[in-house]
């Protein structure tokens, strides 16, 4: 996949000049250098930074129309308002559009990886999950990464990263965005929104069932959550919440079974091979296909071919 953007500048007014979409950069060191390397995806920018500096900075910093999720490789000492914060490898930094951050102290060498996200987009997207018109949430500057929702964040981001940074297979790299982009999604709603917008309206068995056979009919194709839930003309948050109380799963994990399940008859009536149909029920890791397998079946994929 090829970089829309990878520059080394070393000079202040050429940063300014060349991002200026980015952000609004006001420099007090002369002596460093800037390694940028930014991919646009689909859902979101992907931007890797590699800052090397003399001296410490302060620096503004603006994202129209952006919210920003940066984890960071380094100490950082941040102001926001009268609020001061430090944020280094244990924590995820967020920025909100139209808020002014003053960095006031970091590392003199750093590594960042920031996500870019449209907020229109973002909002629309977690109004729908909440079941709830969301205008402007208000999001936690800082979200502790040792968490088992930031070590996973912050696990998916670098798979991602490395995927791209090696041409790696496309579908992949979609489907990782897009599960990427719903983790943000929804993490960002965890304690850090008024309480009253975190109903949501009750999804019938009926529909459950309906959305059962959806996913059965449709378990070869490219399914995500967002999807089912449109097909089924409720929000994700709703449908999560019902396939948990009826079925004891994610929708998630039921598509994953359903699959499995098939998978296996045709691995028992059909000809093809193990890969083959790994693929055609959308395991495009064929090693990850056999764990899911096995501890699913308690037997191997081979096992049923050599039955």
């Amino acid at each position: 996949m090829p970089w829309d953007l990878n520059i080394e500048i070393n000079d202040p007014e050429i940063y300014i000049k060349q991002l200026p979409t980015i952000t609004k950069h006001i420099s007090h060191s002369k002596d460093y250098k800037i390694q940028w390397r930014l991919a646009k995806l689909k859902n979101f920018e992907l931007l890797n930074v590699v800052w090397e500096a003399g001296s410490t900075y302060t620096a503004g910093y603006t994202f129209p129309g952006k919210i920003v999720f940066t984890f960071f490789d380094g100490d950082h000492l941040f102001k926001v308002g009268s609020n001061e914060f430090l944020v280094n490898d244990r924590h995820l930094g967020i920025s909100q559009p139209g808020g002014e951050l003053i960095r006031i102290q970091h590392s003199a060498k750093y590594s960042a990886i920031s996500i870019y996200i449209d907020e229109a987009r973002f909002l629309t997207e977690l109004s729908k999950y909440l079941d709830k018109p969301i205008d402007r949430p208000k999001l936690m500057p800082v979200v502790d990464r040792t968490t088992v929702y930031g070590r996973s964040l912050y696990q998916m981001v670098m798979t991602l990263w490395n995927l791209i940074d090696t041409n790696g297979h496309p579908l992949v790299i979609e489907n990782l965005e897009i599960a990427i982009f719903s983790t943000l999604v929804q993490g960002s709603s965890y304690g850090n929104l008024d309480p009253s917008t975190s109903k949501v309206s009750e999804i019938s068995i009926a529909r459950v069932r309906e959305a059962a056979e959806y996913i059965r009919a449709n378990m070869k194709k490219e399914l995500t959550i967002a999807q089912i839930a449109i097909a089924m003309n409720c929000s994700s948050r709703s449908l999560q919440i019902a396939f948990a109380r009826h079925y004891g799963v994610s929708p998630s994990q039921f598509l994953r079974t359903a699959r499995l399940e098939a998978a296996r008859m045709e691995l028992m009536e059909s000809n093809k091979t193990i890969t083959e149909i790994a693929f055609e029920y959308g395991f495009y890791n064929p090693g990850r296909f056999t764990k899911y397998f096995q501890q699913h079946f308690c037997k191997k994929p081979s096992d049923i071919l050599r039955n």
